[in-house]
C-alpha cells in the first residue's frame, strides 16, 4: 500500500500523469500506480453515451491475455452489469456476488481466471464519456486501504487518465461532437421539448420551411434519420 500520506501522493501522482507524452504511457502509469495500491490488474474503459445500441468503446488493459480473449468470445460486454449506467453511476463499485447475481457464470469465469476481488471508479468527461477504471486481484489475502481512501485515490487515477487521454487528443476520447449554429440550437433545444416544426416556426418566429431546413442539415451532421434522434443524441452528449 501507499506509504505516504493522500495529499503527497495526490501531489506526486498528478506530476507523474502530466509528465506523460504519449498515450501508450497511460497504461504503464495506471499500472503502476494501482499495483502501488495492492492490485494486480487494471482495465480503464472509455465509454460513450452514443450510438445507443453499439456505443463507442475503448480498453486500455494489463489483464491476462486469456481474459481479454475469453471476455469478448463471451461478449460479455452486453451483459456485464459493472457496464450498466445504473451501477457504474454509483462511482466506487466493488465486486461481490450481489452485483453478478444476474451473470454468476461471468463472476465464475472471472474468478476462474484469476480475478477474485475487484472494484470498479466511474469518472465522466465533460461530453458524458464515461472513464471506468476496473482493478482486481488474484489473491484474497492482504489488507487494502479502507473504501473512503481507496474510493479517493482510485477516483483521482481514472480522473487523470481521462484527463491526459483528452490533453492528448488520443482517439479514444474523441466521441460524437458536433458544431451548430445558434439558429439550429434553438430549434434543437425546443425540438428537445417535443415541440412540433410548426411549433418552433411559431416561437422563433420564422417560417417552418425554415425550420425543416435546419432540422435537415442537423440529420446530415448526426447521421441521423430524424429529428427525434438528433434530440436525444444531443442530449446524451450534453449539447442540450
Amino acid at each position: 500500500m501507499p506509504d505516504c500520506d493522500f495529499f503527497s501522493w495526490r501531489r506526486e501522482t498528478l506530476d507523474a500523469f502530466q509528465s506523460i507524452t504519449e498515450a501508450c504511457e497511460v497504461t504503464t502509469t495506471v499500472h503502476r500506480y494501482t499495483q502501488s495500491l495492492e492490485f494486480d490488474y487494471f482495465a480503464f474503459c472509455v465509454r460513450h453515451p452514443v450510438p445507443f445500441t453499439r456505443p463507442k468503446m475503448s480498453v486500455f488493459s494489463s489483464y491476462p491475455q486469456a481474459w481479454l480473449e475469453h471476455y469478448q468470445a463471451e461478449n460479455y460486454f452486453a451483459i456485464d452489469p459493472v457496464l450498466k449506467p445504473v451501477n457504474f453511476m454509483r462511482g466506487f463499485l466493488p465486486w461481490n456476488d450481489h452485483l453478478f447475481v444476474d451473470t454468476p457464470a461471468l463472476w465464475d469465469a472471472a474468478r476462474d481466471h484469476g480475478l477474485r476481488q475487484g472494484i470498479t471508479q466511474c469518472v465522466m468527461s465533460p461530453s458524458r464519456a464515461a472513464g471506468l477504471l476496473s482493478v482486481s486481484r488474484s489473491s484474497l489475502k492482504g489488507k487494502l486501504l479502507p473504501d473512503d481512501e481507496l474510493n479517493a485515490r482510485l477516483q483521482y487515477v481514472a480522473e487523470l487518465s481521462l484527463m491526459t487521454l483528452t490533453r492528448l487528443a488520443d482517439p479514444s476520447v474523441d466521441g460524437l461532437t458536433m458544431k451548430l449554429s445558434k439558429r439550429e440550437l434553438e430549434i434543437l433545444q425546443w425540438t428537445g421539448e417535443g415541440k412540433t416544426s410548426a411549433e418552433v416556426a411559431m416561437i422563433l418566429s420564422i417560417s417552418e420551411n425554415t425550420v425543416n431546413f435546419h432540422q435537415k442539415n442537423m440529420q446530415k451532421k448526426f447521421n441521423a434519420p430524424n429529428k427525434t434522434q438528433i434530440a436525444c443524441y444531443a442530449a446524451a452528449i450534453g449539447i442540450i
